[in-house]
């Protein structure tokens, strides 16, 4: 009769709450089979943590390749516009580049009187006989006209070292002042320049020679930083991308 009972009214009967329990029991016995031990905890953590340190090199150079792109096309495509604005008053830029002399030349007071209006600025200030401009995106540049005596006379009429952070402008040298040694490293700083003819380039190209790639590569590559003023132009060159066999940003 139990039995009975049991397949109709469990919850009532003896064998009903004989199997209520059972089921409880079970329940209870999954949810601690459900519990993770200390043990498997720290296992977890551990994969984890091997996973992160694998991986986050790559992530954080991926976003420096991002961000260095990003500085470098901005701040040609500013210097290019500044150009641009300023020929409406004052005719073609071969018509008022900077001028070299027997010394280095006051970028600052060229700068002033034909970009600066054209262009915002966090600050700007004299060091050495370089001219520096910081952008409130904390990148900057530091720059000056070369004297008549220097390489390139008949083509570069002013020298600027973009730095993707302010910072990179002040590389010290043996004097303590701006060093041009640290000046265009591929990695922090890059070389741009005015030309005689009247071009803004990325790099000091002014010959009017067309490079390949092969050999912009080459002369980005160079161990000696200050032989690497081919950086900016390789990477304009890819469209303002960090390829990957770029050899300096990881």
């Amino acid at each position: 009769m139990c039995a009975i009972i049991g397949l109709n009214i469990q919850s009532l009967s003896p064998c009903g709450r004989g199997k209520s329990s059972s089921r409880f029991t079970f329940h209870t016995s999954l949810k601690k089979r459900a519990a993770f031990t200390l043990a498997e905890v720290l296992i977890t953590l551990g994969i984890i943590g091997i996973v992160a340190a694998m991986t986050m090199p790559a992530l954080i150079g991926s976003y420096r390749r991002s961000v260095t792109e990003t500085k470098l096309q901005k701040f040609y495509s500013v210097m290019n516009q500044a150009i641009k604005l300023a020929e409406v008053d004052n005719g073609e830029l071969s018509m008022w580049v900077p001028q070299r002399g027997d010394d280095s030349g006051d970028f600052g007071e060229w700068y002033n009187t034909y970009l600066d209006k054209n262009i915002k600025f966090l600050s700007k200030n004299y060091y050495s006989h370089y001219y520096h401009v910081a952008f409130a995106d904390g990148s900057g540049f530091a720059a000056y006209i070369p004297s008549t005596s220097l390489p390139n006379a008949d083509s570069v009429s002013a020298y600027i070292f973009y730095c993707t952070d302010y910072k990179y402008c002040f590389m010290p040298g043996s004097n303590g002042n701006f060093s041009e040694e640290d000046s265009y490293d591929g990695v922090h700083t890059f070389l741009f320049g005015i030309c005689k003819n009247g071009k803004f380039t990325a790099s000091a190209i002014c010959s009017g020679n067309i490079y390949s790639r092969e050999e912009l590569l080459s002369g980005c590559s160079n161990t000696d930083p200050h032989s690497r003023h081919m950086c900016a132009a390789l990477i304009q060159h890819d469209g303002w991308k960090i390829s990957k066999d770029y050899p300096w940003i990881k």
